[in-house]
């Protein structure tokens, strides 16, 4: 019986990678980056840790929401986050108005987006703004 010889199979090969570091640093030419992407397309190379900033646009959302569910909290509560019953970012804290007072950040109170709307074409852009400020002052 003769030996047989087989060649390993692509899978079993180690394909190399391109770390997410060294795409956001080097100082390639653009050529030389656009073979970079088409490697990585192609899967003859591999992404491997990619930046926060790459993840969040591979993933299509913005970079401040991406750093919010890297936080360990939102990890614990991954589940309860996914299923909307708490929010990824958390509500911002009552904050100062310069004069020591505080102001709680109110996002809705109780006025829906049409009256609002209604309100602003009403009084114009100029009152509306006048009027913003000197609510915050």
């Amino acid at each position: 019986m003769a030996p047989h010889y087989q060649l390993p199979e692509l899978a079993a090969m180690p394909v190399p990678s391109l770390t997410g570091r060294f795409l956001a640093h080097n100082r390639h030419s653009r050529v030389d980056r656009a073979f970079f992407a088409a490697d990585l397309y192609f899967g003859a190379k591999r992404l491997t840790m990619p930046t926060l900033v790459q993840a969040a646009l591979l993933a299509g959302v913005n970079r401040t929401y991406a750093f919010w569910a890297t936080k360990p909290q939102a990890q614990r509560a991954r589940a309860e986050i996914e299923a909307g019953l708490i929010p990824l970012v958390p509500t911002a804290p009552a904050r100062t108005n310069g004069n020591g007072t505080l102001h709680p950040v109110v996002s809705d109170a109780g006025i829906d987006d049409a009256e609002l709307m209604h309100i602003a074409n009403l009084v114009g852009a100029d009152r509306w703004l006048a009027a913003a400020i000197a609510a915050g002052h």
